[in-house]
């Protein structure tokens, strides 16, 4: 009953954010008295830029799948490259429930430990690694992203808590791997230690154990790291061609990249707006700060909604073509 709760309470809150910005999106006009909704119908789309966004959306959970998969061989769990795929784009699926990235992650855990069912604790620092290493470098190229585009010099209110937020989370988060892969830091009292700490104790002290069961191979947790670098710019990539697509400022080709930031700026917000997937909540956070953010750069209300919404839906798009695959693979030869 708590469970359905629980779900109950999170589908009104998504209901809610949505509610809300499509309510301020409808009520604000420019200067010619149109909402949002209006110039979205008036203006041409760019339908080759959407295929290109799906495509790119594609290609950068296919690398986030591969680099699990290089965790789980490292530990010595079997795991195919078409099962790898298939429980990674199940993953990606649970993951727009309402239960979020938690959900998606403890399916694949359970996925991979029913496959290796003699290394279910290794199965499982996999999991919580894969997520460690994800949100890290996401930290990271967000923190390089907001000094690039300066960013994080606006004296506005919700750029300057999302900037704190991501340089700590990144100075954090390398302050904290640094000390577990340290040689006095052995596995046990500390861990304990880390476990009793109020709130985010025990998922701490899980991240501590599955750092520790990687302790001694440091390469394979750098080659990781490196091959997310390339997702957060290709999610970002894939954002701005959203954009562009559907709220078109300019003539053919180039021209038609204007009037929306550029995709480095694109590949910053979607990092610092990322940061919201870590709520107990599968959307509506993410849009509401993309809005806001979006406002920032002076664009009319409601775009931002639109685009992330529209973002959201290619996620979907991807999460689907995964799946088809995932029942594919299922009913051909293994």
């Amino acid at each position: 009953m708590s469970r359905s709760i629980n779900i109950l309470v999170q589908v009104l809150l998504i209901g809610g954010i949505f509610g809300f910005l499509f309510w301020s999106a409808f009520n604000a006009t420019d200067s010619e008295g149109k909402n949002v909704f209006v110039i979205l119908l008036e203006q041409p789309k760019r339908y080759g830029f959407l295929v290109a966004a799906f495509w790119i959306q594609f290609l950068a959970v296919a690398l986030v799948i591969i680099r699990w998969r290089w965790l789980l061989r490292t530990l010595g769990l079997q795991c195919s490259r078409t099962e790898a795929f298939r429980f990674g784009f199940f993953g990606m699926m649970v993951n727009l429930a309402p239960l979020g990235i938690v959900g998606g992650d403890a399916a694949k855990a359970i996925l991979i430990a029913q496959r290796n069912p003699e290394s279910r604790s290794q199965a499982v620092a996999s999991v919580f690694i894969d997520r460690l290493i994800g949100l890290l470098t996401m930290f990271l190229c967000g923190t390089a992203l907001l000094y690039y585009t300066g960013f994080y010099a606006r004296p506005d209110i919700i750029a300057q808590v999302f900037t704190y937020l991501v340089v700590a989370s990144a100075a954090a988060g390398l302050l904290g791997t640094g000390i577990v892969f340290l040689p006095f830091f052995a596995k046990g009292h500390i861990e304990r230690q880390i476990a009793k700490i109020p709130v985010c104790g025990k998922l701490l002290s899980k991240f501590v154990n599955a750092l520790l069961m990687y302790r001694n191979h440091k390469r394979c947790l750098l080659q990781c790291a490196l091959l997310t670098i390339p997702v957060h710019f290709l999610c970002g990539l894939s954002l701005y061609f959203t954009a562009v697509a559907i709220f078109p400022t300019g003539g053919e080709g180039a021209e038609a990249l204007t009037g929306v930031p550029d995709w480095i700026e694109h590949a910053m917000l979607h990092c610092i707006t990322n940061t919201t997937t870590l709520l107990p909540l599968s959307a509506g956070p993410y849009e509401l700060v993309f809005e806001q953010f979006y406002q920032l750069y002076g664009m009319t209300v409601g775009m931002g909604f639109i685009v992330s919404l529209m973002y959201r839906f290619i996620c979907v798009c991807t999460a689907i073509a995964g799946m088809v695959y995932y029942y594919a693979s299922m009913l051909g030869p293994r």
